[in-house]
């Protein structure tokens, strides 16, 4: 019998995931989304995911910004630095990537191919414990910030756990310009810089 937490993300996970492509137009993503009851659609090239636009995603940078959704592409508004897991990972694993870098869905891939989204929900259906170690995550204090070291190619600066002084994001922030901010809020400064 396998222990809750030893789960590998495969047999959690959804398949076959709703996809789009980057030169989809947001009003068609969010369509698909409102047709599938779904959060996010991950973009794919040759089945490969090269990145996610969800409905956060849609929101600050497409309707706050007073944009059309049916001028604007999926590949202007997807979040580039996606993060995959494996189908043999646990859903442990699984629950670690989500809280270490404050997401709620991973897609999952075999041999860089993607096969299945799994997300925070599905987790904590079949292991409840696994909640825990988001919630946990989740309530960190910026007065109990503690410095984590990504050693990856698309993360190699030092991240702490705090709260985004731009959007009120809890989790992963790093210094910016003399500020504490997530990932999207630098990206969408970095983009108004260029």
């Amino acid at each position: 019998m396998k222990i809750a937490c030893d789960i590998p993300v495969s047999e959690v996970m959804s398949f076959p995931v709703i996809k789009a492509t980057k030169n989809m137009s947001i009003y068609d993503i969010a369509n698909i989304m409102t047709e599938n009851n779904i959060g996010a659609v991950v973009i794919v090239e040759n089945n490969k995911p090269i990145g996610i636009v969800t409905e956060r995603d849609i929101v600050k940078r497409v309707v706050s910004k007073n944009l059309k959704p049916k001028d604007v592409l999926a590949e202007e508004v997807m979040s580039k630095k996606i993060i995959t897991i494996p189908q043999n990972a646990s859903i442990t694993e699984a629950a670690k990537i989500m809280a270490t870098h404050g997401i709620k869905r991973l897609p999952v891939v075999k041999d860089g191919e993607l096969v299945g989204i799994v997300t925070q929900s599905d987790i904590v259906r079949v292991s409840p414990e696994l909640l825990e170690i988001v919630i946990e995550y989740a309530s960190i204090t910026p007065e109990e910030k503690e410095v984590i070291s990504l050693d990856t190619d698309e993360f190699s600066e030092e991240y702490i756990n705090g709260i985004c002084e731009n959007c009120g994001y809890q989790g992963r922030v790093r210094l910016y310009q003399g500020r504490y901010l997530c990932d999207e809020c630098i990206e969408e400064f970095e983009e108004k810089e260029e």
